[in-house]
């Protein structure tokens, strides 16, 4: 038998279990919707309009990849809001820079981050970045961007990087007109060092094919990103004892003959690191063997330790940082060879030959990248070489020198049957003897997968001054 007051006990009961699972409902759907408005959900959204500028983009760091990392409450408890990865086009990729509009959660705290030619191994990485601190200590092998030299890159360019911070994006931002603007520079991700040479006449010097350059005390790994002391973020490694060394050598058939200005003759890249060791224990060393002199075979060897900025005073340096480029410029004498050594802007990277005070050559672009058959561009070339100089044979005005060709490792092909030989075409638009020329380059034949990433150089002239034009395919 069921009493009454059993009945009521239970309704009341029915009650209070109906008012809590309305509550639990009611503190669930709330717990969801706080979830949703720190995660971005389908919050409002606004534009950010990025613009990378590269500084010079040349064959060696053309634009393959570019990733855009942008974190929300970067400042206190940063959250990813969007990592995206595109792929440029053949034409974009020896852009000086480039721009994209972003459409990104609205947020008064974000911080976006570039990374540009990411080696392929650490894309996966890359892909689940939760945080800023994630890429302090991603670091990068050099086997996996340069070739075995460390003279010149493999098929997918230089790393380069960059971080923004303090960025707001409201709703107001929302349409491509009034995107929020993002103007960044991105650092090559090495330095690179490199070897010049002149001799002082009459004194007679060439580098020939028992030349060889070492460099010494470099390291076969670097940081990704670059360190910002103000954002303490990041880090410049140190080495104890870098013990890695690369060699080029000259394999050309004719000896470069140096003259009265300086000629470029090869560089190496190298990571960012420390090098403040006592007695320059961990500085790098270029190492010179088998220059050609009328008074036989000379050696040379140049700490890296000093070098002048601007023009200035040399200074002692505990760093090798990326982006810069560090010159060394050698005298060959009949006594010895004498070194100067500078940092110069990485947009000076390139030129064959160092201007004279008197003369000048000038093109509008030194890197051209012309991959398919058919394909064909024009720079023009300017001088004010007026005069004809029949002692040392050079006519006035622009002329066109030799064209080399190289495969992808950049080991030369001398092979006049190959496919990778013979495929550039070289005209001057004007007649000889013009100060202004427009010169055509023009690519003929198709190349299988592994040719690709092959260049050939063009010389362009006046005088003694040369202008290498270097084509990749």
């Amino acid at each position: 038998m069921i009493l009454v007051s059993d009945f009521l006990d239970k309704e009341r009961m029915k009650k209070i279990l109906n008012l809590i699972s309305i509550s639990m409902a009611a503190i669930f759907l709330n717990a969801c919707s706080v979830e949703q408005s720190v995660d971005g959900g389908d919050g409002l959204r606004g534009l950010m309009a990025v613009e990378v500028l590269t500084d010079g983009a040349l064959a060696d760091d053309h634009i393959h990849t570019a990733r855009f990392i942008v974190f929300d409450d970067a400042s206190v408890f940063p959250s990813v809001d969007i990592n995206k990865m595109m792929t440029l086009e053949n034409d974009d990729r020896d852009a000086k820079e480039f721009r994209t509009t972003l459409k990104v959660h609205c947020n008064p705290d974000k911080m976006l981050v570039v990374i540009l030619n990411e080696p392929a191994t650490l894309t996966g990485f890359l892909e689940t970045v939760t945080a800023p601190g994630d890429l302090e200590t991603v670091t990068y092998l050099m086997a996996e961007i340069f070739n075995e030299n460390h003279t010149a890159t493999l098929t997918k360019g230089i790393p380069m990087t960059a971080a923004s911070y303090n960025i707001s994006v409201t709703e107001e931002n929302d349409t491509e007109s009034k995107a929020a603007r993002v103007e960044m520079e991105v650092k090559r991700a090495v330095a690179r060092v490199e070897l010049w040479l002149r001799t002082e006449l009459p004194f007679q010097s060439e580098v020939g094919r028992s030349t060889a350059v070492t460099l010494l005390k470099s390291h076969d790994e670097g940081c990704l990103m670059a360190p910002d002391a103000t954002r303490n973020f990041g880090y410049m490694q140190t080495v104890d004892a870098p013990d890695k060394e690369v060699s080029w050598s000259y394999t050309d058939t004719d000896p470069l003959k140096l003259a009265d200005t300086l000629q470029f003759v090869c560089a190496f890249y190298t990571p960012e690191r420390t090098c403040s060791a006592p007695g320059d224990a961990d500085k790098l060393i270029l190492d010179i063997r088998g220059i050609g002199t009328s008074d036989g075979t000379r050696n040379a060897v140049s700490t890296l330790s000093s070098f002048s900025t601007g023009g200035g005073p040399s200074q002692y340096i505990t760093e090798i940082r990326r982006n810069n480029v560090y010159r060394i410029s050698g005298v060959v004498r009949k006594q010895m060879v004498e070194f100067e050594q500078k940092v110069v802007p990485w947009t000076e990277v390139g030129q064959g030959v160092i201007i004279d005070p008197q003369y000048f050559l000038t093109v509008t672009r030194d890197n051209l990248y012309l991959p398919d058959d058919g394909n064909k561009t024009s720079i023009t070339a300017t001088t004010n070489y007026d005069r004809i100089d029949d002692d040392r044979g050079f006519p006035s005005g622009i002329c066109l020198g030799e064209t080399k060709y190289y495969d992808k490792t950049g080991q030369p092909e001398e092979d006049t049957q190959s496919s990778l030989y013979g495929w550039l075409s070289v005209t001057l638009g004007g007649v000889a003897g013009e100060l202004v020329q427009e010169i055509e380059f023009s690519v003929s034949g198709t190349l299988n997968e592994n040719e690709k990433g092959c260049y050939a150089t063009a010389e362009v002239k006046a005088g003694n001054l040369i202008k290498l034009i270097k084509v990749k395919r």
